[in-house]
């Protein structure tokens, strides 16, 4: 039961909100090849000037795998 969370600034309407989950939710399913039943997608909206803290906050350094310029420390890698 795998399970996508999206963080993002506020500001996009309903139906953006879906089509991005249901795109996130589709890539998940072409790349691991497990059912479309068994993926969901929760988008929580953090606004801008709090959200590298409550990232920070909520996640440690080695569960973030990409790079962000507002969030120190996201640069996970074996490298």
């Amino acid at each position: 039961m795998p399970h996508i969370a999206i963080s993002m600034h506020p500001g996009r309407d309903t139906e953006t909100k879906r089509d991005i989950a249901e795109k996130m939710k589709q890539q998940y399913v072409e790349m691991f090849g497990v059912d479309d039943s068994a993926v969901s997608v929760s988008i929580v909206e953090i606004p801008a000037e709090d959200f590298a803290e409550t990232i920070q906050q909520r996640y440690r350094p080695e569960e973030l795998y990409t790079s962000s310029r507002v969030i120190p420390g996201t640069n996970n890698s074996d490298d």
